[in-house]
């Protein structure tokens, strides 16, 4: 039998958190005492008024206060605090660090923005500090109404860096290191569809895209996803020989960054809303301390971080596409054309999906014709001349049947059709797709020869999709070696398909372009 736990009375638990609680109201209250916006809106009193938040927090959450009647408020204020303690300091790191990321675009516009938004969580901060000492002291915590001198809440921090004086990290292949790092970040493009639905929408109530279209969910994962691929580049890159010599790749660097950051904050507001505000019936709302309203805080979500890590994440594709035209090594393959329809939608569909997957140019070359290998609608059309060459093939390959010199073929072109048919069938030189053969509609023409005739009939069963033509017929890729090697496994497993066109499954290596 589980042991209950002793249930605290009110004075028993305001002993508990007193120690932390008289640390944070001395720390705030000399940042008040100064009396300017620059006491609250730095580093230091952000860091570690959160750090004690934070761990308030966590000991109400430990004593059950959420689910308590007395302590549930000043619960709800200590959550608002940590909130916003953290994104300000997110977001003040963002306007120190940005001018170094090196953006390619709209740098002037987004610290504009993001002063806008550091004066509303000032604001929103000094409400919060009347918000808390009311709570509180409901509760029975007494604040303290000393300063805590020994601290200090502003430091001037000087102009300038150290020198970079560390010995340069040579990089064994930066090249293969470079092009799946930028192939990573185009993937993670491609994927974040939240951020363009969000920007299509088009809808100023962000209430109704909660949590169907904006979660915290969706947005934790892609934050993850961005922070992964910000350590891996300062796992492999920073401070090597490579990075000194290519300004592209600290471009590259800051756009991960930038992006990474701005989810970062976004998850932070997104859960406090799910969490806090978005079950509240509408009367609560109104009757709840807020330092900022619930609109607002969607306002700022969407269409300061939403809408920015949409922006630089655009902004940096074409800088990953450069980047990997750089360093990718080209090759070229030869392989088989798809034997059931030749490239029509679904090859296509996998081909162009393995070209996005790695970001790089790639080329299906048929003689002198060059295609764009990363659009199924280009590849396409190269059907046209797949068709064109299989039709002459097939007039070389009906010219030595020997049902064709048959004389009592050529005195019955319905006979001679057939047997034509079944010797193409046996040599394996067509694929028949009809539960039974009959003859077509068509008459002969004066004067032509039982092999024109059939060569015609059985171009229109082709033109039908009722049979196919076998063919021996290649194409060539050109472009990264790491899509190419990829190309080719496609190839050799039929292109996802079968002669008949039935889907087949792939092997593990393209497990990718089936997601």
């Amino acid at each position: 039998m589980t042991e209950r736990k002793r249930e605290f009375d009110n004075k028993a638990f305001v002993e508990v958190l007193s120690h932390d609680f008289e640390s944070l109201s001395s720390f705030i209250n000399q940042a008040l005492s100064i009396n300017d916006r620059n006491s609250i809106m730095n580093t230091h009193f952000l860091g570690r008024t959160h750090s004690v938040a934070k761990r308030l927090e966590e000991r109400l959450d430990y004593y059950n206060a959420k689910n308590n009647l007395n302590w549930k408020p000043f619960r709800e204020t200590i959550a608002m605090l940590k909130l916003f303690t953290d994104v300000s300091y997110i977001t003040l790191h963002l306007k120190s660090a940005a001018p170094g990321y090196m953006l390619l675009d709209g740098i002037e516009k987004f610290l504009s923005d993001t002063n806008e938004i550091l004066w509303l969580y000032t604001s929103a901060l000094f409400r919060i500090f009347d918000i808390l000492w009311k709570n509180a002291q409901a509760a029975g915590l007494v604040p303290q109404t000393k300063s805590e001198e020994e601290f200090s809440i502003i430091f001037n921090y000087p102009e300038g860096r150290l020198p970079g004086d560390l010995k340069k990290t040579k990089t064994e292949n930066p090249g293969k290191i470079i092009v799946n790092l930028a192939s990573s970040y185009l993937n993670l493009e491609s994927e974040s569809t939240l951020l363009r639905k969000v920007k299509k929408h088009g809808s100023t109530d962000y209430k109704t895209l909660v949590p169907d279209l904006i979660s915290e969910n969706s947005i934790r994962i892609l934050e993850a996803k961005f922070h992964n691929l910000q350590s891996q580049y300062d796992t492999y890159l920073s401070n090597t020989d490579i990075e000194d010599t290519d300004s592209d790749l600290k471009l590259m660097r800051g756009h991960v960054s930038v992006v990474y950051h701005l989810l970062e904050a976004a998850t932070g507001i997104i859960h406090y809303y799910e969490r806090h505000m978005m079950h509240l019936p509408e009367q609560n709302l109104m009757d709840t301390d807020l330092p900022i309203s619930t609109e607002k805080l969607l306002d700022i979500l969407v269409d300061y971080y939403l809408n920015y890590s949409e922006q630089f994440l655009t902004s940096g594709k074409n800088l990953c596409k450069q980047v990997i035209r750089k360093y990718a090594e080209e090759g070229v393959i030869s392989v088989k054309v798809p034997e059931y329809r030749g490239f029509h939608v679904r090859p296509s569909t996998l081909v162009a999906k393995i070209v996005q997957h790695y970001g790089s140019e790639v080329k299906l070359v048929v003689g002198n014709e060059k295609y764009d290998a990363s659009s199924p609608m280009n590849l396409f059309r190269v059907n046209e001349m797949i068709n064109a060459e299989k039709r002459r093939n097939l007039a070389k390959n009906i010219s030595l049947l020997k049902s064709v010199s048959k004389t009592e073929c050529n005195g019955n072109f319905e006979r001679g059709l057939r047997e034509i048919f079944h010797e193409l069938l046996e040599g394996n030189k067509i694929i028949n797709y009809s539960a039974e053969f009959s003859m077509p509609e068509l008459e002969s023409i004066p004067e032509e020869t039982l092999g024109e005739f059939a060569n015609r009939v059985i171009a229109n069963f082709l033109a039908q999709g009722k049979i196919d033509l076998k063919t021996d017929m290649e194409v060539h890729f050109e472009g990264d070696k790491r899509v190419l090697a990829d190309l080719e496994i496609l190839a050799e497993c039929g292109y996802g398909e079968d002669s008949y066109g039935n889907n087949t499954i792939l092997p593990e290596e393209l497990s990718y372009i089936r997601r």
